[in-house]
């Protein structure tokens, strides 16, 4: 809007010299993921300096794991289809189990049964949707990021 106001009071030549409209291009997610945060304490044979990842071999289930402190700690994110059933907030403990033992059994063995209840409890958080900016990343004063 600011955009379009500003544009509607150039003259032709100022209007060539400050370039295209700014528009945000806002792009339909039809394969949206969320995900829930789980710590994790690593055992004291394992580096606590790397990033753990893995995945079924479906795409099922995305599990990313990063370092939280030099002590072993680890804030790991389970990233699932939004209808997946363990993605589902208050899910059953023992099914979100299930796919840690399936797909995760290297991760499952690290998680105690009040870990995995206060995870399946948890409701999903939202990644953000994919949006496109041109012909700039700012407008004024504000930037897009």
């Amino acid at each position: 809007k600011a955009d379009k106001e500003k544009r509607d009071s150039m003259s032709f030549f100022d209007k060539l010299q400050y370039g295209p409209s700014f528009y945000v291009k806002r792009y339909d997610d039809d394969n949206q993921r969320v995900y829930k945060t789980i710590p994790i304490k690593l055992p004291s044979k394992w580096r606590n300096d790397l990033n753990y990842s893995a995945r079924s071999k479906d795409g099922r289930v995305l599990f990313d794991s990063l370092p939280a402190d030099a002590n072993g700690n680890q804030c790991a994110a389970l990233l699932l289809k939004r209808d997946d059933e363990v993605a589902q907030a208050n899910t059953d403990p023992k099914k979100l189990r299930e796919v840690f033992d399936e797909v995760l059994p290297q991760f499952s063995a690290l998680l105690d049964d009040d870990t995995i209840e206060n995870v399946a409890k948890k409701p999903p958080s939202f990644l953000p949707s994919f949006r496109y900016v041109a012909p700039r990343l700012n407008q004024g004063d504000r930037t897009v990021i």
